[in-house]
C-alpha cells in the first residue's frame, strides 16, 4: 500500500527555473441567481517547455477556499509561489509528468458578501459546476493544449474548494475522472452535512449520481485532512458512510481517504496533500 505521508523536500519551496504563470479571463454568468453577465478571473500554471513543442498535457483545476481567490494556491501567504515552486521541482525531478494547473475562483466581482458568509458562498460553490462546464473547461481546452478528455482531468480544492470539488464529481463526473477534496466535506444536505448528516449525504450522493446517468462512470477520489483538522469530524464521517454505500469498488471506482497526524486547516498542510496523491490522481 502506498505510503501517503512523506513531506514536501524542503528545498522543493526554493525557486528554479520552471514552468510560466499566466492570467486568463474569460465571461461568465451568475448561475446561482440571474445568470448576470460577469468577467472571471484565473491563473494557469504551464509547465517548462511548454512553448517549445507540441506535445498536450493533463489538466489539474484547484478550487481555493472561503475567503481566497485565485491566487491563493500560487501566492499563498509566507510562501510565495510555493505550489509553483513544487510543481517546478516535481516535473524536473520526474516525481510527475509535465501538467497544465489551473486555479480559478467560485467568487465573482459583485460578492463580496459572500467572503464573509459562509451559507452565502455555499450557494456559489453549489452552483459551479456550471461555470466550470460551460464557460472555464472549454476555454482552457481551445487556449492551451491539453488532452481533451476526462481521463485526463482533475478537479481538487481546500475547505470550502473541498466542498466545490465534491459538487464537480456530482455535476461533472462526465468531465472529470480525478478528484481531490481537501479538508472538506459535501454540502448536498446543508452547510456541513458531512457531520450532521453522514449517512444521509451517502444516500443523497449515490441517488444522485444516478439520477445524472453517471453511476456506471469510473473515478478515483482522493480525500485528505489532518486529524486536528476543523474538517476532520465531517469530511471523515462522510467518507465512512460513503465506504458503506459501495464508492469505493475496486479498480474503476476508487475512494481513497488519508488523515495526517497533527494535519491543521491550512495551506501548508494542503501543499502536502497535493506533493503526495498528485501522482495518482493525474495518472493514466
Amino acid at each position: 500500500m502506498k505510503d501517503y505521508t512523506k513531506r514536501v523536500p524542503k528545498e522543493y519551496y526554493e525557486e528554479i527555473a520552471g514552468g510560466e504563470l499566466e492570467e486568463i479571463t474569460y465571461g461568465s454568468v451568475v448561475y446561482c441567481a440571474d445568470k448576470e453577465k460577469v468577467t472571471k478571473r484565473a491563473l494557469v500554471y504551464l509547465p517548462d517547455g511548454y512553448y517549445e513543442g507540441d506535445r498536450r498535457y493533463k489538466v489539474l483545476y484547484l478550487m481555493h477556499g472561503g475567503g481566497g481567490n485565485e491566487e491563493e494556491f500560487m501566492y499563498c501567504q509566507s510562501r510565495s509561489l510555493a505550489l509553483k515552486h513544487i510543481l517546478d521541482h516535481m516535473i524536473k525531478n520526474g516525481d510527475i509528468e509535465p501538467i497544465i494547473v489551473v486555479t480559478p475562483s467560485f467568487y465573482y466581482s459583485d460578492s463580496q458578501s459572500a467572503l464573509h458568509d459562509i451559507k452565502e458562498a455555499g450557494v456559489l460553490t453549489k452552483f459551479y459546476h456550471n461555470e466550470f462546464r460551460n464557460d472555464l473547461l472549454p476555454l482552457i481546452d481551445s487556449k492551451y493544449r491539453t488532452i481533451a478528455d476526462r481521463d485526463h482531468r482533475a478537479f481538487g480544492g481546500f475547505s470550502m474548494g473541498g466542498e466545490t470539488t465534491w459538487e464537480v464529481f456530482l455535476n461533472a463526473l462526465d468531465l472529470v475522472k480525478n478528484y481531490m477534496p481537501l479538508s472538506g466535506d459535501c454540502w448536498i444536505v446543508e452547510k456541513k452535512g458531512g457531520a450532521t448528516y453522514p449517512e444521509k449525504t451517502a444516500k443523497l450522493m449515490k441517488d444522485y449520481l444516478e439520477k445524472k446517468g453517471f453511476s456506471d462512470l469510473s473515478y478515483n477520489v482522493f480525500a485528505f485532512t489532518g486529524d486536528e483538522d476543523i474538517a476532520y469530524p465531517a469530511l471523515s464521517a462522510q467518507i465512512k458512510a460513503m465506504l458503506s454505500e459501495g464508492f469505493d469498488e475496486g479498480a474503476d471506482k476508487k475512494l481513497r481517504f488519508e488523515s495526517w497526524k497533527e494535519g491543521t486547516h491550512c495551506y501548508e498542510y494542503i501543499y502536502e496533500y497535493i506533493y503526495n496523491c498528485l501522482k495518482d490522481v493525474c495518472e493514466d
